[in-house]
């Protein structure tokens, strides 16, 4: 079982081209916002985002061109449904330990050689305020983070072309719309954000995110149960 599901991760990295061909592009394109705002300080407005943010995409674009575009290619190049369940899990793991690993490269390196030229780099572990906690557990709280997203993405990407993925999409935009408002309902909204993302125990955090991140998507097995292929 363990040889499939490596198997099927396998694959499935290697057919993430347009994955990381569009990172690639997305990240050119902000190396060069690096190089004129060294070059002419003032057409950066004194900041600039951290390219290693930018490596976030990895996880979250996987997280829709695996469900959307793999599941049918695998199935019948004779992998089980059960084994295509498992081997997503080792690619998002693997694609959110590469970025948050670049993520703090960015952040300890060429983000501090900025800030000798600008007033800020903002950087997503920084708002985040992972990085007050030490690279180590800030490390761990990112890549929690990330995979709690990828969970979700898939998961909603995978029930797109059935009945409760659009009831799930209008859950999503009604809780972001009824909830905001309403101040008892905001308050739970606040209260879910901070134990996903700014909870002052970070383990209590990374524990939420990773639990979470488990049941959702835990909810595939139902969707490639269902799903005709």
């Amino acid at each position: 079982m363990c040889n499939k599901t490596f198997a099927v991760a396998g694959i499935s990295l290697s057919q993430l081209k347009i994955v990381y061909f569009l990172t690639g592009i997305v990240f050119i394109m902000m190396a060069a916002n690096y190089v004129l705002a060294l070059v002419i300080p003032q057409a950066a407005g004194g900041s600039v985002v951290s390219n290693g943010n930018v490596f976030m995409m990895l996880p979250i674009f996987a997280a829709i061109f695996i469900p959307a575009e793999h599941t049918r290619k695998m199935l019948h190049l004779g992998a089980k449904r059960h084994d295509f369940f498992l081997g997503a899990v080792p690619v998002y793991a693997l694609l959110c330990a590469v970025s948050s690993l670049v993520m703090f490269f960015f952040y300890y390196t060429i983000d501090k050689m900025m800030l000798t030229h600008l007033d800020e780099v903002l950087d997503v572990m920084v708002a985040f305020r992972f990085i007050t906690r030490g690279p180590v557990v800030a490390f761990v709280q990112m890549f929690a983070f990330m995979m709690l997203f990828s969970a979700f993405v898939h998961t909603l990407t995978a029930a797109q072309d059935k009945w409760y993925g659009w009831v799930a999409d209008f859950m999503v935009i009604a809780i972001i719309s009824v909830f905001t408002p309403i101040a008892p309902l905001r308050a739970s909204l606040v209260w879910f954000f901070n134990l996903i993302i700014f909870h002052s125990n970070a383990w209590l955090q990374i524990i939420a995110c990773l639990v979470l991140a488990s049941l959702i998507y835990m909810l595939n097995r139902l969707i490639l149960a269902r799903k005709v292929i």
